[in-house]
Order: C-alpha cells, then structure tokens, then sequence
C-alpha cells in the first residue's frame, strides 16, 4: 500500500476519474476536437476568472508561457530581464532563449523570494522586465511594493507564478499583480494536467500576441490561415484542459489540505526543543501562503543528509529546493562568468533549506507522524552531535 508522506503526488477524486473518463471517450470516437477546441477555452475562462486576470492562454507548459510571456512585451537581444537564483531553471533559460541577458538578484532569506532592496541595485537602463517568482507558494511580502517600483521604472512585471495557484497578497491572488504571468501544471504542482501551462494578462494587446504566438504566430482573428508574426506550437490540448477543469473543482480542497498539513507543522515544530534549529517560513498576516512546499530553514550546525537518511527509514520523502542556485548553473557560470559569493543569501539559504512532504492525500494524522519523525531526527543528531564532542 502507497504511504502518503510523497512530496508532490497528482490526486483526482474517484466521481472526477468517472467524468474524465467519459469525457476521454467523447473526444476519442471523434465527437470533439482533441486540441484547442472549446475545453481549451472553458479551462481558460474559469482560470482568469478565479485568479481575476482578463484573458488567458493554455499553452503545453510553464516555460512555454514564460518564453511567449517575454515575446509578448518585446523582449530582444540587448535588453536585460532580472531573475531570482532561487527558481527553476525555465526561468532564466526563457530569458536567454528569448535574446534578453539574464541578470541575477538575490533572495530574502527569510521568504526565499526575490529581495527588492537587491533587485533596484540591479536596474540599469536596459532592463525591460523583471520576473518574480512566488517560492513554494509564498508572495513576497514585498510583491506590491516592488510592482510599485515597475511601473516607476517604466519595466514589465512578470510573475512566475508555478508554484502559487491559490496564494493572495492583501486578497489579491498571485497572477494577478504584474503585467503578465504565467502558472504551472506539471504533476507535481498544485494542479495538474500532466504536462501544461497557463499565461495570464489584462491587457488586450498583450493577450491577442499571447495568444498567436503559442499557435506559430496565426492571426487569430481570422479563419484563414495568415501569419502575421512568427511563433511556435505551443498549444494545449482538450485532454490537458479537462485535466485542469476537473481539478479546479477540487483546488479549494486541495488548498485546505496542504494549509492544515503546514499549520500542524509549525505547531509542532514551534512547541518542540528544535525550534531554534529548524525555522519555518513566517507567513505574515495579509499574505495566504499556498504550500506548494514546506521549507524549513536549517540550522548550520544540522546536516540534512542525515535528517533525509533518518526520514528514509519510515519511508517519509523529504528533498530540498532547486540546489544549486541558478546562478551557479554549469550553463549560467560557463555563458555569463557568474561564481559563488554573487548571491550570498541564495547560497546560505540553498545550502540550509529542507522540504518536508505535503500532498492533497495527507491527513493530520499523516502529518502529525511526518513532523514527529523529523523532529527526533534533529534530536537524535543533536546527541550524536554532543557524544562525539
């Protein structure tokens, strides 16, 4: 039998396989088109509208959205586009494959998004956009402000919003505070289609290139087939937009699930002997962290080899994120002579940070075992640790 301590793991209810299935076979004996056809559109329509963008695009991935995202604005060869290091590396191979110099900015420890005091030492008259990514699910406390800054500066903001489909700021959701943004369905997120994406805007103009661009450039106010730019195939399926439909039915449960499963964490945590050796991410008041992760901020002094090992034991997934920085990518040292020390808090953060497992199949029960198991962990190091001196 299947544990429920995975890191990520896709879940469809028993009635919502019923529905796909059904839906599956509709398409398959060829009673509906199986690419771009109206549960495109219907997937797209009630994702702009839970997140309260205007128009969106369902594109094959999140990197698609991110690449289309910077065509969309302009972007080209000379123009500079500030990235955090602690991200995926789609993030900044999107920028370079759009033309743009990816310029690399530090993290605020304490969110693990990207530092806006960091991020305006990095604006030069080139920079077109700057991409913020909502760690793990949490916006920066500091999002509004340094859209603020943007449109000061007169620069693009894109949100990289993979991890964040549910998390808000001041009741604001995460896609809906920059420019543009682009969101995530890999298996492993919070909604899944398989493999998918999602660009969203409120801009018109924006959209209409969006939109072009992801099916190879076509003029999409016409039946004819005219170009009118050129682009690439980047489309979503019917399959994929019934996989998200069926899951955004479920996102509300989704979200109360991972959102219990971090409360008992740090509760937890906080009341142990541990605390001052495994910090969590301090969520302030006005921002809804949607846990796409559990971080945990480690002690220097605890090695999280070991804790991973003694987790193994009970067959408890635990990892860390995206190790090593993107600026110390072999691409990124190799391409733009980047080296260690550029993003000190990145680094330490990267270095110390530990994700403990949370999925919608979890309960507080599950919870509660994980969270234990991880605390004595610490504690059995800790002695180890104090023997051995």
């Amino acid at each position: 039998m299947r544990m429920n301590y995975q890191m990520a793991w896709p879940y469809f209810p028993e009635h919502e396989i019923d529905w796909l299935l059904k839906e599956f076979k509709n398409i398959l004996q060829g009673n509906a088109p199986l690419s771009m056809g109206p549960r495109v559109k219907e997937f797209e329509d009630i994702f702009a509208n839970y997140v309260g963008a205007e128009y969106a695009v369902g594109t094959n991935s999140c990197t698609a959205a991110l690449e289309i995202a910077l065509r969309s604005i302009g972007v080209q060869d000379g123009d500079e586009v500030i990235i955090p290091v602690e991200t995926f590396i789609a993030t900044g191979s999107a920028v370079v494959s759009e033309g743009a110099t990816p310029v690399f900015c530090d993290i605020d420890p304490k969110t693990f998004c990207i530092s806006l005091k960091e991020l305006k030492k990095q604006v030069t008259k080139k920079t077109k956009a700057v991409i913020i990514v909502h760690m793990a699910g949490m916006i920066s406390p500091d999002a509004l402000k340094i859209k603020a800054f943007c449109q000061q500066e007169n620069i693009i903001l894109i949100e990289d919003a993979a991890h964040a489909i549910g998390a808000s700021i001041q009741g604001i959701r995460a896609g809906n505070i920059g420019d543009i943004s682009c969101f995530s369905f890999y298996p492993t997120k919070i909604l899944t289609t398989a493999e998918g994406g999602m660009l969203l805007c409120s801009d018109k103009e924006l959209y209409e290139k969006a939109n072009s661009l992801r099916n190879r450039g076509r003029d999409m106010n016409t039946q004819d087939e005219v170009y009118s730019r050129l682009g690439t195939n980047n489309r979503m399926t019917e399959f994929a937009a019934l996989l998200g439909i069926s899951q955004l039915k479920c996102l509300n449960d989704f979200l109360r699930t991972r959102r219990t499963i971090a409360s008992v964490y740090n509760e937890k945590i906080q009341a142990s002997n541990i605390s001052h050796l495994a910090q969590p991410i301090i969520v302030p008041e006005e921002i809804n962290h949607a846990y796409w992760r559990y971080l945990i901020t480690l002690d220097p002094s605890i090695d999280r080899e070991l804790i991973k090992e003694e987790l193994d034991k009970d067959n408890i997934a635990s990892d860390w994120a995206y190790y090593p920085a993107l600026h110390l990518q072999p691409y990124f040292i190799q391409q733009y002579k980047t080296y260690k020390g550029l993003c000190p808090a990145a680094e330490d953060s990267l270095d110390r940070n530990f994700c403990l497992p949370i999925n919608p199949t979890m309960q507080q029960n599950d919870a509660v075992f994980v969270v234990e198991r991880f605390i004595k962990a610490i504690q059995k190091q800790q002695l180890t640790t104090l023997c051995v001196k």
